[in-house]
């Protein structure tokens, strides 16, 4: 039964039917706003009722905030601005402040998409699901091929115009037997790099070396290859292919990509289904649907 639940409330229609009860109940039988709590003089109603979870919200957000509990004092003026902002939103309603208003609105929009985002995150998404979604997207996870090589390095700077003639001499007497550590230029990073990752060795040397180094070949000295630095003549001496990774190496990546695909597709379906109660039509001004009138107008009409 519990896997049954569970899988039933995965289910797309599932929320969708949550969507459209939770907005049934905003606005209403009627397709309109919910109008505010009315007495009988039609004026919004005199009467605000303070539960106990209100005082205990406000008293928990003075703890955050300042590291204690409220005395009585000041849970009575936490209350009294309670009072003071419930009074001063509803009689601001009463008048319409809130129409016209582009702040109020995208707040509003923000409360409605928080809603559908907090639907989506009843859904735990299983390993199943995760995997497919994976492979749906194979290129958001796919690591870096990885290589390891040694190089020797030739100081642009200090050797000028030489600096390329004197690598493809090394090179060949390299690639003879030649010990590279008696050839070229002392270089910080060292003449030999670990097994690294492209996008790293890509920061290192720059997008110029790392894809030339991609196309080298194993057990050979080849180049030069430039970088940032200067030239190098490069032994390529381990490779490990790109792979998309297992499950549990990037779980908490895919989970977050899912679900924020759920949510834009359950925000973009909800809005689809509001959207189509509307009818939207957009006035031009005069003065634009006079320059219309002109632009069809024969010449020698308007004077």
């Amino acid at each position: 039964m519990q896997e049954s639940f569970k899988k039933l409330i995965r289910e797309p229609l599932v929320h969708f039917l949550i969507i459209g009860t939770g907005l049934f109940l905003l606005f209403g039988w009627g397709g309109g706003p919910v109008p505010l709590p009315a007495g009988q003089s039609g004026l919004p109603s005199t009467k605000i009722v303070i539960a106990p979870s209100d005082i205990d919200q406000m008293t928990a957000a003075f703890t955050r905030t300042w590291q204690r509990p409220p005395t009585e004092t000041e849970v009575k003026v936490l209350v009294d601005n309670f009072v003071r902002d419930e009074i001063y939103y509803r009689e601001g309603l009463a008048i319409g402040l809130d129409r016209d208003d582009s702040v109020i609105r995208r707040r509003m929009r923000q409360k409605m998409e928080f809603i559908f985002e907090d639907i989506t995150a009843q859904a735990e998404p299983t390993d199943d699901e995760l995997l497919a979604y994976m492979k749906t997207h194979p290129d958001a996870y796919l690591m870096d091929p990885q290589i390891a090589f040694r190089h020797v390095y030739f100081n642009a700077n200090m050797r000028g115009k030489n600096a390329e003639a004197d690598a493809r001499q090394i090179l060949a007497r390299l690639n003879e037997g030649m010990d590279a550590e008696l050839a070229g230029d002392p270089f910080m990073l060292g003449a030999e790099i670990s097994l690294s990752p492209l996008w790293d060795i890509r920061k290192q040397f720059g997008e110029e070396f790392s894809r030339n180094l991609s196309g080298l070949m194993s057990e050979k000295w080849e180049g030069p290859l430039r970088s940032g630095f200067g030239l190098h003549l490069v032994l390529v001496i381990q490779r490990v292919a790109s792979r998309l990774p297992e499950l549990e190496e990037v779980r908490k990546t895919v989970k977050r990509d899912l679900m924020a695909e759920r949510q834009k597709e359950l925000m973009d379906a909800a809005y689809a289904k509001l959207r189509d109660r509307y009818t939207v039509e957009i006035e031009r001004s005069e003065t634009k649907a006079l320059s219309s009138a002109e632009e069809k107008m024969p010449q020698g009409v308007l004077r």
